[in-house]
């Protein structure tokens, strides 16, 4: 017998309503209903607005907690690269880039493409810093996110683990077989990755390719509406360009400029404030910091108030010498909070010797 309720649904969705499904046997309730309490308890009113959470940042300005983001390049623009520097950043909550503060939380990284180099890349990354990637799991199998089964069991293990942070790549090699311009199958790849989302709480980073032109993200539009984040990376020699195509609800940051540095068999991004165009030598007070560590603390690391006793410097001056040295990935900070030391980079003391070569 035709209800109330069936002509109205009938009439705004133009379908038939789903049929009654059975409570279970335990007598609870039917999961139609079930999720109509959930709906309810949603609602909020205009005041209830007040009480919405702000995003969390994970990466300040760039990566938010509980979000969907991408990010895209040509091949070798280095996406991967700014993928795993991400990765290390958030699992040992180290600062991005020298200037953007980082949420520290675990991160599973779905290496579905480059297996052979990911150790390479990660190696490196650990030389660089002298930090190791511990609270990051990878995952070495290309899961398909339009596979039932693969995606389930996907779901299941992130809700084990509950990551900070899911990197995908690439998420072609996620979704082999799907028609990237079909706003419909990836509405479905959309779908799939707000499940990993609801599961974890975690940002979910899929890591795409541009299209022909370069200029935008590759296939259907369907997850331009879905991004929190859209990020795009472009290469030009050795300089990196990472920059924001959408941020949903906070502004657009600033574009970011970084250098690949061949280190060990790989290569890192090493932490730039200006532009390729805009940076400058290094002042003489600079260089004449980096010489007195490079002579005097090749293999050490050192407090600023010793290399203000060793340089016979103003205090001042060598506190913004390592800072912008620190910045531009010329030293690196070790030691606690209260007392930071700070040792050449592998990569610096690598240039330097061959320099002296």
């Amino acid at each position: 017998m035709s209800t109330a309720f069936d002509e109205d649904f009938e009439r705004l969705f133009g379908e038939e309503p789903p049929p009654e499904e059975p409570a279970d046997q335990g007598g609870g309730e039917n999961p139609t209903q079930a999720r109509l309490a959930v709906l309810r308890g949603a609602l909020v009113d205009t005041d209830g607005l007040d009480n919405l959470p702000d995003p969390v940042p994970l990466i300040e300005g760039v990566l938010f907690r509980d979000s969907l983001a991408w990010i895209y390049g040509k091949p070798g623009s280095g996406k991967s690269f700014v993928g795993i520097d991400w990765a290390g950043c958030v699992a040992n909550g180290l600062p991005w880039a020298g200037v953007h503060e980082v949420s520290k939380g675990s991160v599973l990284y779905l290496v579905a493409e480059g297996t052979s180099g990911i150790r390479k890349r990660v190696r490196a990354w650990e030389r660089h810093t002298g930090i190791p990637m511990r609270d990051v799991t990878f995952l070495p199998i290309a899961v398909q996110l339009l596979h039932g089964t693969d995606r389930g069991a996907l779901g299941l293990l992130v809700q084990e683990m509950r990551p900070a942070l899911i990197v995908i790549d690439t998420q072609a090699r996620c979704t082999v077989g799907a028609n990237e311009n079909d706003n419909g199958e990836m509405g479905q790849v959309v779908a799939a990755a707000d499940q990993l989302r609801e599961a974890s709480g975690a940002c979910v980073l899929l890591i795409h390719h541009s299209g022909r032109n370069g200029e935008n993200m590759r296939g259907a539009s369907a997850f331009d509406g879905a991004a929190t984040s859209i990020i795009k990376v472009t290469k030009s020699e050795e300089y990196v360009e990472v920059q924001c195509d959408k941020q949903k609800d906070v502004e657009d940051f600033d574009a970011v400029f970084l250098k690949m540095q061949p280190v060990l068999e790989s290569c890192v991004l090493i932490n730039r404030v200006a532009s390729p165009v805009e940076e400058s030598q290094l002042s003489k007070t600079e260089q004449r910091l980096l010489d007195v560590m490079h002579d005097v603390f090749p293999n050490e690391a050192v407090s600023r108030a010793r290399l203000v006793d060793i340089s016979e410097m103003a205090s001042s001056t060598v506190y913004r010498s390592v800072a912008k040295l620190e910045r531009l990935g010329y030293l690196v900070k070790t030691g606690s909070e209260s007392r930071p030391c700070w040792r050449l980079s592998t990569a610096t003391a690598s240039t330097q010797d061959g320099d002296a070569a």
